[in-house]
């Protein structure tokens, strides 16, 4: 387990770490290699009478109720179990937490409940005709709060004054300049420029991205591209099919990350990625769309309202 990963207390949208797990006859496992692939129900009651006042969980939900004490009774099919103490410390006394397939913690609710909570809706699986043809891409849901979301809107549009108009570098007589070309791209952008703002990224980034990064695409993130907050206005928003390191400045960039800042509020604004059919990409707020830099990709036109996202590169 890694400690630092447990010196404070876990949020929505972080994914658990690994812990090993124990049961009252001595036997025990691993979170990740046991209980990873199915909803999952975690619950810390703090005592015998909360343990057993616990709600059934839904057909297909793993329901582990984690403590100090192993032999409290929890009823079927609640498994008990203990656990690494800072672990524990980290998800909260007298809490049920809601998690998905991956380990990625969704919703906290306090106990005891008089209502089970309502496990989220399905994504409806796809055809073997669209797998044959899905973008090699990882989505991370609720990287972003919707608040942090909201915070950097705000910045972009009144502390930055809207953002500048997004140039393009092109090399001529030899040398290497910024101009606008909009046969290539429309929209407007802006570094932050508030430090806590900033910081506040880059923290959710280490805690909820790279982890996810390293572990699908066994990739380890040493570097990162300033952070930019990009809007994309109706009718003048798009950025047509392009590779992100063909140039000798971007060559270092290996993986693009962008979390979209509003979702719903605006119509087109898709990701594409042609090289791999014509499926759209529309992350929900708060999510991260991270992709190779090296396929080829486009942002499809905004036909309503204006798409706010933030984007910068790794490698």
């Amino acid at each position: 387990m890694n400690a630092a990963a447990a010196s404070e207390r876990w949020l929505p949208g972080d994914r658990l770490p690994d812990v090993r797990l124990r049961a009252h006859d001595g036997s025990s496992q691993t979170l990740h290699a046991e209980f990873a692939g199915a909803p999952l129900w975690l619950a810390t009651p703090v005592d015998e009478a909360a343990a057993r006042a616990l709600p059934t969980p839904p057909a297909g939900v793993v329901a582990l109720c984690v403590g100090a004490d192993a032999a409290l009774p929890p009823p079927a099919p609640w498994q008990a179990f203990t656990a690494d103490t800072r672990w524990c410390a980290a998800l909260g006394c007298g809490l049920l937490w809601q998690a998905d397939a991956n380990l990625r913690l969704q919703a906290c609710h306090a106990l005891p409940l008089t209502v089970a909570p309502m496990p989220p809706a399905a994504a409806p699986a796809l055809s073997p005709t669209q797998t044959g043809l899905i973008a090699p891409i990882l989505q991370v849901p609720d990287v972003f709060e919707p608040e942090l979301c909201a915070a950097l809107i705000r910045h972009l549009e009144i502390d930055c004054g809207g953002g500048d108009v997004s140039a393009v570098l092109v090399l001529e007589d030899g040398q290497q300049r910024l101009q606008v070309d909009p046969s290539i791209k429309q929209r407007r952008e802006v570094i932050p420029r508030d430090p806590a703002l900033e910081a506040r990224m880059h923290e959710r980034l280490m805690r909820r991205a790279l982890p996810e990064i390293a572990r699908v695409f066994n990739f380890e993130v040493r570097r990162r591209d300033p952070f930019k907050l990009l809007a994309y206005p109706q009718g003048a928003g798009y950025f047509r099919a392009h590779r992100d390191n063909e140039t000798p400045d971007v060559a270092h960039r290996r993986f693009a990350l962008s979390v979209n800042l509003n979702q719903g509020d605006y119509e087109g604004g898709e990701f594409r990625y042609p090289e791999f059919g014509l499926s759209r990409f529309s992350p929900v707020t708060g999510a991260a769309l991270v992709f190779s830099c090296s396929m080829l990709h486009e942002v499809l036109p905004v036909e309503r309202g204006t798409r706010y996202a933030m984007t910068t590169f790794l490698a």
